[in-house]
């Protein structure tokens, strides 16, 4: 039952919402598609919170990414031990640099009383989500090793199998919960992207580099 849940209903249901929600916010409210900017709120915490977070994070959501789209590369490429070692060295460090990235802007955002005024209930739970995602991954990291491995003889088949609308879950019915909750925790991210500021993940800002700059001006009492 968790299974069917977990590998059927939230992949689907994650993907409806994706698909339906995304487009419907975007023509009707689109002024809060992009995250709000708190640079002017608090800079210090800012600068070791963001770029931790989106140089850790990026590399390795890409690399899941390559893993779907290309196996058959990528499993020639890690099917050199080598190769293997490396990969997984340098997954585990994004993955600690991301993690740490994701507790400092949690931790701004609790220890910064400006912030605090304009942090909402779908951003402390958006924040947490990440955090969790992030260690569970670290977590796998550490103690199923060889991932990046695995993965592509498990979860790839398992995912081209929901592309197919096939869901073939005993790919995925063996693994440790850990496991499970990772993906139960990648799904429901999916989910609520639509929701919250994350969905400005989906925007490419070509048209922001044509834009002229913004001129800011501090008021003083």
């Amino acid at each position: 039952m968790l299974n069917s849940f977990i590998f059927v209903v939230m992949p689907y249901a994650a993907l409806a919402l994706l698909i339906f929600v995304t487009p419907y916010r975007y023509c009707t409210n689109r002024l809060t598609w992009s995250a709000y900017s708190t640079q002017f709120l608090e800079q210090k915490s800012l600068f070791w919170g963001i770029n931790p977070w989106h140089y850790g994070i990026l590399p390795v959501l890409a690399a899941h990414f390559l893993g779907v789209v290309i196996p058959g590369p990528m499993k020639a490429l890690l099917g050199n031990q080598r190769t293997l070692i490396v990969v997984e060295s340098i997954g585990l460090a994004l993955g600690l640099f991301a993690v740490f990235g994701c507790l400092m802007l949690l931790l701004r955002r609790a220890n910064t009383p400006l912030l605090k005024r304009v942090t909402f209930a779908a951003d402390w739970v958006l924040l947490y989500l990440l955090a969790a995602q992030a260690l569970s991954g670290v977590y796998i990291a550490t103690y199923m090793r060889w991932g990046s491995q695995w993965y592509l003889h498990t979860a790839v088949p398992y995912l081209w199998s929901l592309l197919s609308f096939n869901p073939q879950i005993e790919y995925m019915t063996d693994f440790p919960l850990v496991f499970k909750l990772h993906a139960a925790g990648a799904f429901l991210i999916v989910a609520l992207l639509p929701f919250t500021k994350l969905v400005h993940l989906l925007y490419v800002p070509v048209r922001f580099l044509m834009d002229p700059p913004i001129l800011y001006r501090w008021r003083s009492k």
